[in-house]
């Protein structure tokens, strides 16, 4: 219905690969957010351009006509359908289109291995004319430019938005939590959002969770679970995450080596304690479980 966008919001690092992948960071939004979203992410960054190809072509003509189907882009930029779509995923990739339906979201998943196909393909059939659908070419569904970050947002406005959000999301804020976020804002600008959040009631400020230096914030209902949580006897709870899962924290909220965020591998967890386990292999070496400090 429109109400929820899908983009890569945080701009992408330089010397990153121009194609997407299953890796890549995208952020499935409510579209009336996207513009305040766009500036916590990016700040005053820029993002980098195409300089040639395809990808340059198609920016081109987005900028000059607007939202545009995949079949018009094809007319208006004059290459063949499976060049407009890599275009179009390499621009999704430096953050700078969209599109209106979810199919070409579902098409992003298996993007690398259906462009080698496709190049195969081509090598063969040099025969396949301009404007003419190919084989595995994306869905219908209308590609525009995102918009641009909403300027004049003031700081302090933009952080209690922030803030809001990071505290609906992880319950305990604390500033480890941020190496899993792309934010422009600095964590200064989030700390004094938080203290004005607490002084107002809304949130609550002290020790919630042990081996972590620094300010930590929550809502009082994740207080209330933790202390729950924490009188609870140990009964070998298992919860298996994937390891692309957001809530995979190994070598961030607990010590121990990171487990790489691969689709094939898997994090366990014995009672809180995260058992090391990739390629959905169980090993029992236990890398570290988080301690709920005293109500």
């Amino acid at each position: 219905s429109g109400e929820v966008a899908w983009a890569r919001v945080a701009p992408r690092p330089e010397g990153a690969g121009a194609s997407p992948s299953r890796a890549s960071p995208l952020s499935l939004l409510l579209r009336e957010d996207l513009p305040w979203l766009l500036c916590a992410a990016r700040g005053e960054q820029s993002l980098v351009a195409p300089r040639r190809g395809a990808a340059q072509d198609v920016l081109a003509c987005l900028r000059d006509r607007g939202a545009l189907f995949h079949r018009e882009l094809v007319e208006a930029v004059g290459r063949l359908p499976v060049e407009v779509e890599e275009g179009l995923w390499e621009l999704v990739a430096r953050g700078y289109v969209t599109a209106d339906g979810v199919a070409a979201l579902r098409g992003l998943l298996g993007a690398k291995s259906r462009w080698e196909r496709r190049v195969r393909r081509q090598r063969v059939r040099r025969g396949l004319r301009r404007g003419a659908r190919g084989p595995g070419a994306v869905a219908e569904g209308r590609w525009s430019l995102l918009p641009e970050p909403e300027v004049g947002i003031e700081t302090e406005s933009l952080a209690e938005a922030v803030a809001e959000q990071l505290l609906a999301r992880w319950g305990v804020v604390v500033r480890d939590v941020l190496a899993r976020e792309n934010l422009a804002l600095p964590w200064r600008e989030l700390a004094w959002a938080f203290r004005r959040l607490e002084a107002r009631g809304s949130i609550r400020g002290g020790r919630f969770v042990t081996g972590f230096t620094g300010e930590q914030f929550a809502l009082p209902a994740a207080v209330e679970a933790l202390r729950a949580t924490r009188r609870r006897p140990r009964n070998g709870e298992r919860v298996t995450l994937a390891a692309t899962d957001p809530l995979n924290l190994s070598g961030i909220l607990s010590p121990g080596p990171r487990i790489p965020a691969h689709s094939h591998h898997e994090v366990l967890l014995v009672d809180g304690a995260i058992v090391r386990g990739e390629s959905g292999d169980e090993d029992t070496r236990e890398v570290g479980a988080l301690g709920v400090s005293p109500p």
